[in-house]
């Protein structure tokens, strides 16, 4: 049997594709304009294509049901896999096919009607069609399986890709946040991570738990805002709220959360902002808060998504936190490096560090800069007869006294075991005087409590004044010899080097 494929139709695109398939199956084609239907005789041995455009209501439609058994109806979809319902194809049509579908799949669908026609002519030609009408369906069930996983496994690959991506971005940030640079840490949290969630603004909080304050370390807010947030001062704030109850709180609605929490907060600075909505994420190391990060506006939503916004802004929180705590142990074990553990003074070699820096300082900006030698008058005596803990103590009444009578850009240090030095820069040599002299009255005028004892103790005190070109050296050894010259002329006194 001869079978010929027909197409009734205008589109060249699709003309080809049949022909193509035609070539394929090694059936002949024909192309009919949609303005020469009128002259087309329909026949039984013939595959009818019919376009959705050319179909109307054309007279000779009425003889397809009988004049050919498989007329097939062609519709233009934007995707191939929309197909349509069996009670969308119109009547006298048996079977519809989409334009775009795929060259291997369209020589399948025509293999298909092929094999029909050439079933119809055979006997058992019923059961046949029956055969052929399961095998169509069950092939129109599995095309439609496959989209439906097709879409399913775009729809995963998608969800997939951003997951990788923010992984993948949490992983680079929190090997920045990993520093011991508080400034770095900083810089991540206010210009990376609102990238990573679309937040429009970032600030980020240091918390002093002694104090009970906030100090502002960086923001990225066009307007002011808070720089110190004394907690108490605002009890029912959602950063005091925070940093008590040490959990992360997501604002969806600034308004709705004031209703739940009964409590109403003054918002200073609302107008600065297109949304109510806000993260507010205490900075955790263990149980111990560090800080506190607030993150505002959600870009492309009116609130931020407890399911897609908090995962990656907690787990971000605790790399922040420990990164925080960190930096407050190497800062803590570079002061005990650095300081005497009794007197909480700088140690000897953290005294010469600074005094070559200040001598280096004095040089290049042509500034005065003296220095006290200081010697606890009779330590050993105190310890023999009150033992060592009551000379700690005695110790400890100098430090206290010392630190007293100096400024803050003023750096004192024990020198040696009943020995004290002070560095006094931009000091002049009568000005260091009088601060010697404080110290001297202090410390001998104020007794020391040991257990229901009240011990006195005096200073032999040696100041000396930093001459140009001096090596520390001959500045160390002529202060020195200042003080042990107080000393032998009676103690409790201070000399002046050269006096």
């Amino acid at each position: 049997m001869d079978i010929q494929l027909v197409y009734i139709g205008a589109d060249q695109s699709f003309s080809s594709a049949l022909a193509e398939s035609a070539e394929f199956l090694k059936i002949s084609f024909q192309l009919i304009p949609p303005d020469q239907n009128a002259d087309f005789s329909p026949q039984s041995d013939m595959i009818i294509l019919i376009d959705q455009l050319s179909s109307g209501d054309s007279p000779w439609l009425s003889s397809l049901n009988s004049a050919s058994p498989l007329p097939i109806y062609i519709h233009a979809v934007s995707d191939w896999h929309d197909q349509p319902h069996q009670h969308d194809i119109p009547p006298l049509f048996h079977d519809t096919l989409t334009k775009n579908i795929p060259q291997e799949l369209l020589v399948r669908k025509i293999e298909f009607y092929l094999n029909y026609l050439q079933t119809l002519s055979q006997p058992g030609l019923n059961e046949k069609i029956h055969e052929l009408n399961k095998k169509n369906h069950r092939l129109n069930t599995q095309l439609a399986n496959l989209q439906e996983k097709i879409t399913q496994i775009g729809s995963d690959l998608h969800i997939q890709e951003k997951v990788i991506e923010k992984i993948n971005q949490i992983s680079h940030l929190s090997k920045q946040i990993n520093c011991l640079d508080i400034k770095k840490i900083s810089s991540v949290c206010i210009e990376q991570i609102p990238k990573l969630i679309a937040a429009n603004y970032a600030s980020l909080y240091a918390y002093d738990h002694h104090k009970g304050v906030l100090q502002l370390l960086q923001h990225n807010h066009p307007y002011t805002i808070a720089r110190v947030v004394i907690l108490a001062n605002h009890p029912k704030s959602p950063m005091t709220l925070a940093v008590e109850q040490k959990r992360l709180l997501l604002i969806k609605d600034f308004s709705q959360w004031e209703q739940e929490e009964e409590t109403s907060v003054k918002r200073l600075f609302a107008r600065n902002y297109n949304t109510t909505s806000c993260i507010i994420a205490p900075l955790l190391s263990g149980d111990k808060i560090l800080g506190v990060l607030n993150l505002a506006d959600k870009i492309d939503s009116p609130a931020f998504d407890r399911s897609s916004d908090l995962p990656p802004v907690q787990l971000l929180c605790e790399i922040i936190g420990s990164a925080m705590s960190n930096i407050e142990l190497y800062e803590e074990v570079q002061k005990r490096a650095q300081t005497d553990s009794m007197t909480n003074l700088l140690n000897h070699r953290s005294f010469y560090d600074a005094l070559d820096r200040e001598i280096h300082r004095a040089q290049r900006y042509n500034s005065n800069l003296s220095l006290l030698m200081m010697d606890l008058d009779s330590l050993k005596i105190i310890n023999d007869s009150h033992g060592h803990r009551a000379g700690d103590a005695v110790l400890m009444h100098v430090a206290d006294k010392i630190l007293a009578c100096i400024r803050d850009t003023d750096i004192a240090a024990r020198y040696g075991g009943d020995e004290f030095a002070i560095i006094l820069p931009n000091t002049s040599l009568s000005d260091a005087m009088h601060v010697a002299e404080r110290m001297a009255d202090m410390i001998s005028h104020e007794p020391v409590d040991i257990d229901g004892h009240q011990l006195t103790a005096s200073v032999s005190v040696g100041l000396g004044q930093y001459r140009s070109e001096q090596s520390i050296e001959d500045f160390m050894n002529e202060t020195d010899g200042a003080m042990f010259d107080a000393k032998t002329a009676g103690k409790n006194r201070v000399h002046v080097c050269g006096a």
